[in-house]
């Protein structure tokens, strides 16, 4: 699924005292099967672009397309479904009481087929069998952000957006979320947008590169 951001802007409490201009006149298009770098400092807009990506929120002005000039808004529930996305907190998306339910809501909720074979997939794949039966809400943050990043991606989405998926991990857990990640890349071989400020620590993968700063985007370059 090809994205295009056309002169995108947003205003948070536009016409109000407390008015705050996030993006200004955002250009840039995500083509299917991409991993693009998004960096930048705390306050500099990367989460409303976020939220933009995933069609949670409008832009104040300018245009969202999807593929052949379609307007995501008109169904977002339609794109939405084709879209992982994994929030900085992980505890933060958590709802169910067991890590088994978290991981099967997006399988039962966007009607993947063959939910079961598609579960034991997942679970295989980040290796969370021991932990299908426990609260996610009761387990480190390593193992939070695992299961965040798994049920992201257990509906398998054509996009998977993912919000500083190592930040404030220890080296173990670290190393460990990027090789999952990774290997999903290689594998999946689909759309993968990685917001951080650990840019360092993605030594291995390839992709387009661009910096936020100060509600302005801009191309940093090709990483090789």
């Amino acid at each position: 699924m090809r994205m295009i951001f056309e002169k995108v802007e947003y205003i948070y409490n536009q016409n109000t005292p407390f008015e705050k201009h996030v993006l200004k006149d955002i250009n840039f298009r995500i083509n299917d099967g991409e991993t693009v770098f998004i960096l930048g400092n705390t306050g500099s807009g990367k989460t409303t672009l976020l939220y933009l990506l995933d069609f949670l929120i409008k832009p104040t002005s300018g245009k969202i397309w999807i593929d052949d000039f379609r307007d995501p808004y008109e169904n977002p529930y339609e794109y939405r479904k084709k879209i992982g996305f994994s929030f900085q907190f992980p505890e933060r998306q958590f709802f169910s009481e067991k890590v088994r339910d978290e991981i099967y809501f997006s399988i039962k909720n966007f009607e993947v087929e063959n939910p079961k074979m598609r579960f034991k997939e997942v679970v295989n794949f980040f290796d969370l069998n021991e932990y299908l039966d426990r609260s996610p809400f009761q387990l480190s943050g390593g193992e939070q952000r695992r299961i965040a990043i798994a049920s992201a991606v257990a509906h398998n989405p054509d996009i998977l957006i993912l919000d500083e998926p190592t930040v404030g991990l220890d080296r173990k857990n670290e190393k460990k979320i990027i090789q999952y990640l990774k290997k999903w890349n290689d594998d999946a071989r689909k759309t993968l947008i990685i917001v951080t400020h650990d840019f360092e620590k993605f030594v291995d993968f390839k992709g387009i590169v661009y910096e936020l700063n100060e509600g302005i985007l801009r191309k940093r370059g090709v990483k090789h």
